[in-house]
């Protein structure tokens, strides 16, 4: 996972050079959005619809303190049961909690797009994304 959006990766250069005006800080908590679409720095994934297991504008996650510039999460394991028509994930982002939310960070699925049929689970393991400034 790891690639920060091109916006917010903009502002951390110009707050960590002194150039440019304001900051617009992480508020919140880390909402996970799930979904396919394209998705990159500067266009967000299509998120799945809401209903059958899903519910929009994500779920809250919980990341461990960053340590030489990477952290994981969740940690806590996250699962979504599809009760619907099949889900294909490809991507996923990290969105704050603002009362309008910002997007902060995207990245791919290995072996995307992954299918989910009706009945069965997608789950996020604890620890299995990875959230990297090098």
């Amino acid at each position: 996972m790891s690639a920060i959006v091109t916006a917010q990766a903009n502002q951390i250069l110009n707050m960590s050079l002194g150039v440019g005006s304001g900051f617009t800080a992480f508020s919140g908590s880390a909402n996970i959005y799930l979904g396919g679409g394209t998705c990159n720095g500067t266009t967000a994934l299509t998120q799945l619809a809401s209903g059958s297991g899903y519910t929009t504008n994500g779920v809250t996650l919980i990341f461990n303190s960053a340590a030489s510039g990477s952290t994981t999460g969740p940690t806590v394991a996250k699962s979504w049961t599809n009760a619907g028509s099949t889900w294909s994930i490809s991507y996923l982002e990290i969105w704050d909690s603002a009362a309008t939310p910002i997007r902060w960070w995207y990245g791919t699925f290995n072996g995307a797009p992954i299918s989910v049929v009706s009945g069965n689970i997608f789950q996020i393991a604890i620890g299995a994304i990875t959230v990297t400034l090098s």
